[in-house]
């Protein structure tokens, strides 16, 4: 399989929403340049090519359909401007979907984008911290997007669900309302900035015993839940014996550009565009190699107790980023990573174990699809 280089564009600092939970620096009115966009682009494509590598375009913000025609003109300008690549760059957007319309959705359809719609399951889980500039809560709003996407069968798309400390005690609720209203893949993505007590981390190991008896009875009923979560830990099971296939990328074959043209090892840690800790170039000086080589060195996982842990192949250990958020260090895990990705394992292997001995055919042909093709046999 091709290497890729992802590229992602933050196209803007604002956005129509104010999560309290947002990484992305602080909401104001300040949008990419196309000439920064294009430039941005250019270094991407040319280090494409130098390592005989795809590229991924990704919009992201803020709310990048707030910048709509700034998008379409990258996506232009990303299509014209490819030849030097293999194969022709794929996209793909993050959206909070008050934006999103029938128009909108048809367009990035027609080109193969990637759609994924930030929603935090139910009414009560994800009007907790996804509120408008006024106070009020932005669920109908989504909902609609989702349908929108639920109704067109050839859009490409996940759903991503952040949890945090303060609507934890909805998830299990929150994962049954998506499972009932989305046929798609359906991400968890744990709030690691904030700060987990461990009443919190009660909760999390409660709801989430709940949300995996949700997803094995799925399966049972034969209209699986795809949790990728619980699918992504299943997965390194099957295939990490000598590496960690969730090994991090961060600095290596991801670029994430600031509105302002400074690049990011991931674009969970641009912020507001400059920190000096974690740039490493812009669009004017291109890759700072030394910058970026020592980024590259720092990522991975340098806390002791991992090395000797019998999970350490399956688990966040070595993403970058996630340990930057949780522990402020690019190579160091925290207590609540640690926790939490020992809890998904384990979850995901009761599952798998117990789907595995039922010889369960979603399962099966899910993850053993070579058995089960010589079962129909």
């Amino acid at each position: 399989m091709l290497p890729v280089i992802t590229c992602t564009l933050c196209l803007t600092h604002d956005c129509t929403l104010r999560c309290q939970y947002c990484y992305a620096g602080r909401k104001y009115h300040h949008a990419m340049s196309r000439e920064t966009a294009a430039r941005a682009m250019d270094i991407v494509f040319a280090e494409a090519a130098r390592t005989r590598s795809g590229a991924d375009i990704s919009f992201f913000g803020g709310e990048p359909l707030l910048e709509w025609e700034l998008l379409q003109w990258c996506y232009r300008y990303a299509t014209e401007h490819a030849g030097q690549l293999i194969v022709q760059p794929r996209f793909s957007v993050t959206t909070n979907g008050t934006l999103l319309t029938p128009e909108r959705l048809n367009w990035l359809t027609e080109r193969d984008f990637l759609i994924g719609l930030s929603i935090d399951g139910s009414p009560d889980m994800h009007n907790t911290n996804r509120r408008y500039p006024d106070g009020s809560g932005s669920h109908h709003a989504v909902a609609q997007a989702l349908e929108l996407i639920n109704n067109s069968p050839k859009t490409r798309s996940q759903a991503i669900c952040v949890v945090t400390p303060n609507n934890v005690h909805h998830l299990s609720d929150g994962v049954a309302w998506l499972a009932a209203h989305y046929n798609g893949k359906i991400g968890l993505n744990i709030d690691y900035w904030s700060d987990w007590s461990d009443a919190d981390f009660d909760v999390l190991c409660e709801q989430y015993a709940d949300v995996a008896k949700q997803v094995l009875q799925s399966y049972r009923n034969g209209v699986p839940i795809q949790l990728r979560n619980i699918e992504d830990k299943i997965l390194t099971h099957l295939h990490s014996e000598n590496e960690n296939c969730l090994r991090c990328r961060i600095g290596e074959r991801e670029i994430a550009v600031s509105v302002d043209g400074n690049f990011f090892p991931c674009s969970r840690l641009v912020g507001d565009g400059d920190n000096p800790e974690l740039n490493f170039g812009n669009i004017t000086e291109g890759i700072n190699r030394a910058q970026q080589q020592y980024i590259i060195s720092m990522r991975g996982c340098a806390t002791p107790a991992c090395k000797v842990c019998s999970l350490k192949t399956r688990c966040l250990n070595s993403c970058g980023c996630t340990n930057h958020a949780a522990s402020g260090k690019l190579n160091e895990v925290s207590p609540f990573l640690c926790c939490s990705e020992k809890l998904f394992i384990h979850k995901a292997d009761e599952i798998a174990t117990l789907l595995y001995n039922e010889k369960n055919p979603a399962f099966m042909a899910r993850f053993y699809p070579e058995s089960t093709k010589n079962c129909a046999k």
